[in-house]
């Protein structure tokens, strides 16, 4: 069955690059899906471009936004790009991490929540294709356990202190919660982080690491204990 522009653009909020035969097949049929895939492509380099600069000390939004108005002010060319993906994918999140890169697992928690946690959370919805879960996580070098799978209502890849990783929604008895996989971030086991009306604890896994997230002064009734069981390291023969 061939896949329809919904499920098509699901594809690429999730992995701008999806290499998948389906993926390109749907490519290859239309070229609305085409276009649609080379904007994706377009707006990732971009946002990637603008993750990897190293901002100086004392940079404002403000400035960066003047910048990208008036270029020919002689600011570095960066400094336009830069601000330029700031404004496309909304000024508040991506320019504190640019302003602020967060140096702790508490730091990131908190900002990376606080700038698409809500967004993101709104994203599950019923009819989820769960072979995501593990198309995603294969990528990580990891493996969910099939209870996870069926639990998972959205995930997509995003960016960690220490590279790649996934950001997904958890159902659960007690309502959603947001997981964040952290594959190469260490962390202290437990460790409870507030921010806000939100609450967080990282645990660690057999594979990196994992923050669950949700309001604050909601328990999590056996979260903890089922996502370490839940996600571990990609058998080689995988």
């Amino acid at each position: 069955m061939s896949m329809n522009f919904s499920e098509f653009k699901k594809l690429l909020g999730a992995e701008p690059w999806n290499a998948e035969p389906e993926t390109l097949a749907a490519r290859q049929s239309d070229p609305v899906f085409e276009q649609a895939a080379l904007e994706a492509e377009a707006f990732e380099r971009k946002l990637q471009d603008a993750l990897e600069i190293n901002v100086p000390a004392g940079a404002q939004v403000e400035n960066l936004l003047d910048i990208s108005a008036h270029p020919a002010r002689g600011h570095p060319r960066w400094l336009a790009i830069a601000a330029s993906v700031l404004i496309m994918v909304g000024v508040a999140g991506t320019a504190w991490y640019q302003v602020n890169k967060p140096r702790t697992v508490e730091e990131y928690v908190a900002s990376h929540y606080l700038h698409d946690g809500g967004k993101v959370l709104a994203m599950a919805a019923p009819g989820f294709d769960n072979r995501e879960v593990n198309r995603i996580l294969n990528r990580l070098s990891a493996v969910a356990g099939s209870e996870l799978v069926d639990r998972v209502r959205f995930i997509k890849f995003c960016p960690t202190l220490h590279g790649r990783g996934a950001h997904m929604i958890l159902e659960s008895d007690a309502g959603p919660f947001t997981v964040i996989f952290m594959p190469e971030t260490p962390v202290l086991d437990g460790e409870s982080i507030i921010f806000g009306d939100s609450s967080a604890q990282v645990i660690s896994l057999e594979i990196g690491s994992a923050a669950i997230i949700g309001a604050a002064n909601v328990a999590r009734p056996g979260i903890e204990a089922f996502l370490k069981s839940s996600i571990t390291p990609i058998s080689i023969d995988a």
